[in-house]
Protein backbone atom coordinates (compact mmCIF):
# COMPACT_ATOMS: atom_id res chain seq x y z
CA UNK A 1 0.00 0.00 0.00
CA UNK A 2 1.65 3.12 -1.12
CA UNK A 3 2.17 6.36 1.51
CA UNK A 4 -0.48 8.15 0.04
CA UNK A 5 -3.38 5.38 0.42
CA UNK A 6 -2.58 4.72 3.83
CA UNK A 7 -2.39 8.09 5.28
CA UNK A 8 -5.41 8.56 3.39
CA UNK A 9 -6.83 5.41 5.28
CA UNK A 10 -6.12 7.37 8.50
CA UNK A 11 -7.55 10.16 8.08
CA UNK A 12 -10.99 8.53 7.30
CA UNK A 13 -10.67 6.48 9.80
CA UNK A 14 -9.67 9.57 12.62
CA UNK A 15 -12.99 11.60 10.66
CA UNK A 16 -15.45 8.52 11.54
CA UNK A 17 -14.10 8.04 15.22
CA UNK A 18 -14.51 11.91 15.72
CA UNK A 19 -17.46 11.55 14.40
CA UNK A 20 -19.05 9.09 16.04
CA UNK A 21 -18.29 10.67 19.28
CA UNK A 22 -20.10 13.83 17.85
CA UNK A 23 -23.18 12.24 17.60
CA UNK A 24 -22.79 10.57 21.28
CA UNK A 25 -21.59 14.10 22.82
CA UNK A 26 -23.41 17.28 22.53
CA UNK A 27 -22.97 20.54 24.29
CA UNK A 28 -24.68 20.35 28.06
CA UNK A 29 -25.61 24.15 28.18
CA UNK A 30 -27.41 23.66 24.81
CA UNK A 31 -29.20 20.46 24.94
CA UNK A 32 -29.36 19.37 28.89
CA UNK A 33 -30.14 22.36 30.31
CA UNK A 34 -33.49 24.44 29.75
CA UNK A 35 -33.04 27.67 28.86
CA UNK A 36 -34.85 29.98 31.86
CA UNK A 37 -35.77 33.05 32.90
CA UNK A 38 -35.12 32.14 36.46
CA UNK A 39 -38.83 32.23 36.83
CA UNK A 40 -38.90 28.84 38.98
CA UNK A 41 -42.70 28.29 39.72
CA UNK A 42 -43.38 28.96 35.72
CA UNK A 43 -40.46 26.43 34.58
CA UNK A 44 -42.16 23.89 37.12
CA UNK A 45 -45.33 24.16 35.34
CA UNK A 46 -44.14 23.77 32.31
CA UNK A 47 -42.89 20.30 33.43
CA UNK A 48 -46.24 19.60 34.10
CA UNK A 49 -47.54 20.04 31.25
CA UNK A 50 -45.14 18.40 29.27
CA UNK A 51 -45.97 15.61 31.63
CA UNK A 52 -42.45 15.57 33.38
CA UNK A 53 -41.95 14.30 36.39
CA UNK A 54 -40.53 17.59 37.97
CA UNK A 55 -37.23 19.59 38.10
CA UNK A 56 -33.67 18.88 38.51
CA UNK A 57 -31.69 22.08 40.16
CA UNK A 58 -27.80 21.87 39.07
CA UNK A 59 -26.12 23.98 41.95
CA UNK A 60 -23.09 24.51 40.12
CA UNK A 61 -20.01 27.26 41.08
CA UNK A 62 -17.48 28.47 38.31
CA UNK A 63 -14.00 27.26 38.47
CA UNK A 64 -15.71 23.69 40.41
CA UNK A 65 -13.51 20.87 38.35
CA UNK A 66 -16.08 18.71 39.83
CA UNK A 67 -18.71 20.43 38.16
CA UNK A 68 -16.91 20.74 35.18
CA UNK A 69 -16.25 17.56 35.12
CA UNK A 70 -20.52 16.46 35.02
CA UNK A 71 -21.02 19.71 32.27
CA UNK A 72 -17.65 18.28 30.04
CA UNK A 73 -18.36 14.68 30.41
CA UNK A 74 -21.87 13.36 31.85
CA UNK A 75 -24.71 16.61 30.73
CA UNK A 76 -22.75 16.28 27.35
CA UNK A 77 -24.09 12.67 26.57
CA UNK A 78 -27.15 12.73 24.03
CA UNK A 79 -28.22 9.14 26.13
CA UNK A 80 -28.17 11.41 29.73
CA UNK A 81 -29.62 14.48 27.71
CA UNK A 82 -32.84 12.27 25.95
CA UNK A 83 -33.44 10.46 29.62
CA UNK A 84 -33.20 13.12 31.73
CA UNK A 85 -34.94 15.94 28.90
CA UNK A 86 -37.85 13.48 28.78
CA UNK A 87 -38.87 13.09 32.70
CA UNK A 88 -37.42 16.68 33.93
CA UNK A 89 -36.40 20.54 33.44
CA UNK A 90 -32.98 21.13 34.00
CA UNK A 91 -31.58 23.97 35.91
CA UNK A 92 -28.56 25.15 36.17
CA UNK A 93 -28.05 27.67 39.20
CA UNK A 94 -24.78 29.71 39.96
CA UNK A 95 -23.79 29.43 43.71
CA UNK A 96 -22.27 32.45 43.81
CA UNK A 97 -24.38 34.34 41.01
CA UNK A 98 -26.11 37.78 41.34
CA UNK A 99 -29.08 36.71 38.58
CA UNK A 100 -32.12 37.46 40.11
CA UNK A 101 -34.44 33.55 40.11
CA UNK A 102 -38.20 33.33 41.18
CA UNK A 103 -38.22 30.96 44.51
CA UNK A 104 -41.45 28.35 44.43
CA UNK A 105 -43.10 30.53 46.71
CA UNK A 106 -43.09 33.59 43.99
CA UNK A 107 -39.91 35.73 45.70
CA UNK A 108 -37.35 37.10 43.87
CA UNK A 109 -34.12 36.80 44.86
CA UNK A 110 -30.23 36.21 43.62
CA UNK A 111 -29.03 32.72 42.58
CA UNK A 112 -26.20 33.31 45.77
CA UNK A 113 -29.50 33.88 48.18
CA UNK A 114 -31.60 31.06 46.29
CA UNK A 115 -28.61 28.70 47.25
CA UNK A 116 -28.33 29.94 50.72
CA UNK A 117 -32.25 29.36 51.23
CA UNK A 118 -31.90 26.27 49.95
CA UNK A 119 -29.30 25.31 51.88
CA UNK A 120 -26.55 24.48 49.37
CA UNK A 121 -22.97 25.42 50.19
CA UNK A 122 -20.87 23.33 48.23
CA UNK A 123 -21.02 22.33 44.42
CA UNK A 124 -22.07 20.33 43.14
CA UNK A 125 -25.36 19.49 44.11
CA UNK A 126 -28.51 17.95 42.34
CA UNK A 127 -31.87 18.46 43.62
CA UNK A 128 -34.99 16.79 42.52
CA UNK A 129 -38.15 19.29 42.80
CA UNK A 130 -41.11 16.99 42.31
CA UNK A 131 -44.12 19.30 40.20
CA UNK A 132 -45.37 20.78 44.11
CA UNK A 133 -42.04 22.28 44.27
CA UNK A 134 -41.19 20.68 47.06
CA UNK A 135 -37.72 18.91 47.25
CA UNK A 136 -37.52 14.94 46.80
CA UNK A 137 -34.19 13.73 46.83
CA UNK A 138 -30.62 15.50 46.90
CA UNK A 139 -27.77 14.31 45.64
CA UNK A 140 -24.20 16.31 46.96
CA UNK A 141 -21.23 15.92 44.79
CA UNK A 142 -19.61 14.52 41.75
CA UNK A 143 -21.27 12.22 39.63
CA UNK A 144 -18.33 10.55 37.19
CA UNK A 145 -20.09 8.74 34.70
CA UNK A 146 -22.95 8.56 32.55
CA UNK A 147 -23.81 5.50 33.76
CA UNK A 148 -24.01 6.29 37.36
CA UNK A 149 -26.35 9.44 36.38
CA UNK A 150 -28.86 7.74 34.51
CA UNK A 151 -28.84 5.56 37.48
CA UNK A 152 -29.63 8.28 39.72
CA UNK A 153 -32.10 9.47 37.71
CA UNK A 154 -33.75 5.83 37.28
CA UNK A 155 -33.50 5.90 41.47
CA UNK A 156 -35.64 9.23 41.65
CA UNK A 157 -38.15 8.82 38.77
CA UNK A 158 -38.76 4.91 39.96
CA UNK A 159 -39.89 6.13 43.61
CA UNK A 160 -36.76 4.16 45.03
CA UNK A 161 -35.78 7.06 46.76
CA UNK A 162 -38.83 6.39 49.28
CA UNK A 163 -37.53 2.92 50.32
CA UNK A 164 -34.14 3.16 50.02
CA UNK A 165 -30.78 4.95 50.16
CA UNK A 166 -28.86 5.90 47.06
CA UNK A 167 -25.61 3.64 47.79
CA UNK A 168 -27.85 0.19 48.70
CA UNK A 169 -29.57 0.93 45.58
CA UNK A 170 -26.51 1.43 43.48
CA UNK A 171 -25.54 -1.66 44.94
CA UNK A 172 -28.54 -3.46 43.81
CA UNK A 173 -28.09 -2.81 40.22
CA UNK A 174 -24.44 -3.92 40.42
CA UNK A 175 -22.52 -0.57 40.43
CA UNK A 176 -20.22 -0.18 43.40
CA UNK A 177 -18.41 2.74 45.08
CA UNK A 178 -15.09 0.67 44.32
CA UNK A 179 -16.06 0.64 40.95
CA UNK A 180 -14.56 4.19 40.50
CA UNK A 181 -11.95 6.43 42.68
CA UNK A 182 -13.23 10.11 43.62
CA UNK A 183 -10.44 12.14 42.28
CA UNK A 184 -10.39 15.84 41.23
CA UNK A 185 -10.64 15.93 37.55
CA UNK A 186 -7.61 17.55 35.81
CA UNK A 187 -6.32 18.09 32.51
CA UNK A 188 -4.90 14.27 32.55
CA UNK A 189 -8.71 12.88 32.83
CA UNK A 190 -9.73 13.93 29.19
Amino acid sequence: MSFMRLLMLLLCITATSSLASDLQSRDARDYFFTLSFGDLPEELQLASDEGKLGMLLFFEADECPYCEHMIEHVFNQRSVQDWYGKRFVSISIDLHGDVEVKDFDGISLSTKNFSKQSNVFVTPVIAFIDLNGQEIYRHVGMIKTTQEFLLLGEFVAGGQYRDMDYDRFRESRGHHNSDEALTTPGPTDD
